[in-house]
Order: structure tokens, then sequence, then C-alpha cells
């Protein structure tokens, strides 16, 4: 195998963000792919980041030798267990390095085999997302691989949908699927959640009856996650609640459910989320102000949201039976 088209280049810093989809067969193609990438980048003084399942990690740390010693690794499964924390923590490593007189890049691959269909939903809008957050910022290179022998046809048309441009077959080329218009508001409305398989628990809520909604959550929630994981569902569910309160015109409709390991909570308003970043960039000055969506996608597994003028706004939080790794 060659060793690809990014091998021996770096990006200009008169280029803005570089998001690439990397599609590989297997793990011999994997680590050519991802060792030429870091390789070049160490060798051009760059700082380099990986963010892989523990599996990819250990043969890329293998592979790379002593130079792995260079690289920062991030365990993907559990920084991305929830897809909206990703770009968060990409976030952090671009304001780390903006100040040293180096470039830098990355690896991070969101969409493993074991993913579960609402968590690939929502990798897809993260690798969307990527593009709004970064392409007026500094020049940097994040590099994402697809396993095409381990994934689904449309999670790979949905990577050349999501990237300007894609490595395939030893072959860098624009994405004729790549839509330049952006990832706005309306797009938060796309793809419709599943409805519930089994019973459901409602309650309608305002001001005065929050009391009463944390200790129904903490009811409910108590026999699925244990007292600790109760006390996250009562925290997000009350983050979520208020932001009904604020923003939402006063009131909303919380609906609780079990599914099979999980619990899932979660929150209609009239309101509408403008902004498709809400609750993955972290609050400036601490966890005051409009911090709800932040701190749900801190704490539960999986953080979902639905908002389109005259439907209103569903954020929807599953608390475990997430994905597994394999």
């Amino acid at each position: 195998m060659s060793r690809l088209p990014f091998a021996a280049q770096t990006l200009d810093p008169a280029e803005s963000f570089r998001h690439e989809a990397f599609l590989y067969s297997g793990d011999e193609q994997f680590l050519a792919g991802a060792t030429a990438f870091v390789r070049d980048g160490l060798d051009a003084g760059e700082a380099v980041l990986v963010a892989v399942v523990a599996a990819r990690a250990a043969a890329l740390r293998r592979a790379l030798g002593r130079d792995a010693d260079r690289v920062e690794f991030l365990d993907m499964a559990g920084t991305g267990r929830n897809p909206a924390r990703i770009i968060p923590a990409w976030q952090d490593w671009v304001d780390r390095n903006l100040p040293a007189p180096r470039g830098f890049r990355g690896i991070g691959e969101p969409i493993w085999s074991g993913r579960t269909p609402s968590e690939i939903t929502e990798c897809r809008t993260h690798e969307h997302l990527l593009n709004t957050a970064f392409d007026n910022g500094p020049a940097w290179w994040l590099l994402c691989p697809y396993d095409t022998e381990a994934l689904a046809q449309p999670v790979l048309d949905g990577a050349r949908q999501s990237h300007p441009s894609v490595v395939d077959h030893d072959t860098r080329e624009p994405s004729a699927s790549y839509s330049r218009s952006g990832f706005g508001q309306t797009a938060m409305s796309d793809d419709p959640l599943e409805e519930p398989s089994g019973p459901v628990w409602e309650l309608g809520f305002d001001l005065a009856g929050l009391r009463e909604l944390r200790a129904h959550v903490a009811k409910f929630a108590e026999p699925v996650l244990g007292g600790r994981g109760a006390d996250d569902a009562v925290l997000v569910v009350s983050e979520l609640a208020a932001n009904s309160i604020k923003y939402g015109g006063g009131a909303g409709v919380l609906r609780l459910w079990r599914d099979v390991a999980a619990l899932v909570c979660e929150v209609r308003d009239d309101g509408v989320i403008t902004d498709p970043l809400a609750g993955r960039r972290r609050p400036s000055g601490g966890l005051g102000g409009k911090a709800g969506l932040w701190i749900a996608n801190q704490v539960c597994d999986l953080l979902q949201i639905r908002s389109a003028p005259g439907q209103g706004t569903v954020v929807r939080a599953r608390f475990g039976g997430t994905s597994r790794v394999v």
C-alpha cells in the first residue's frame, strides 16, 4: 500500500480548517494511513492528537514505536460516547495549540462497529458541525477514518456528505456530495427521533411544578440506574426543564421510559434553538446562564436535540444502554 495522499504534506498556514474523511479497509490500511499522517506531522514539528478507541490506539502505538511518545492520545469511546462532547474536546486542543508557533493536526474516529443507530445519527450531525465550528478559525488538519469493511454503506455515504474532501484508494478528491451551504438550524429537525417501544410516563410542568418533577424523575430512575445514576438524571432533567421555563414559553412536557437497560428522559417545549452548536461550546464565565445543554451533554450518555420553528424543541437524554466497542 502506498503512503496515501496526505503523506509528506503539511497544512499551509494560509489555509483554513481541513476536514477529511479517510476511507480505509481493515486494520492494515488504517495503520498505513494513520502512521503516515502522524509521522509527517511530527516530522514537520506539528503537535498531533489521536482520538480513537483503545484497541486502535494500542495498534497505532505499536506501529509508531518510539514516535508514539510524541503523540497525545484520547479515548474516543469515553470522550465520544456522547458525540456532542467531541467538538469541545477538539476546541480544547485548538485553544492549547494556538499560542505555539507550530502547526497541529488530529485523527478522530467517531464511528466504529458497535455504535447504535441513534449514536450514528448524532455522529453524522457532529461531523457536519465540525465544519460549522472550525471553518472560520485557524488552520489545522483533522482526519476522520471510516472502516469500509465494518460500516454500512449509508454511514460511508454520510462521511462523503459531511467532509469537504475524501481520501479513498490512495487518492484525495473533493467530495461531490458535500454541501458548502453550512449546517444550520433547519438541519436540526431533519432526522426524526424514534418513538418509544414501551410504556411512557408523561408529566406537564411549569415553574411551580419543578420540585414534583424532580421527585418523579428520582423515583423512576433509581430502579434503572441506581442512586448515583438517578442523581444524574435528576440533574439533567432539572437543567432541561429550567431551559423550557426560561426560553420555551414557561412550561414543558416531560416524558420518561425504559429502553432495555437504559433510561430515556425527554423534555418538550414551544421554544426554538437557533444555534446548531448549542451545548457543544464550553460556557463562558462558568456554568451560570445558558449552560443547561452543556451540563446535560457532560452527564448523559447521549443527547439528541430536534428543534424547528412551528414545531418547538425536543431534547432527549439517554442514560445507559449505549454502544459497545467491537
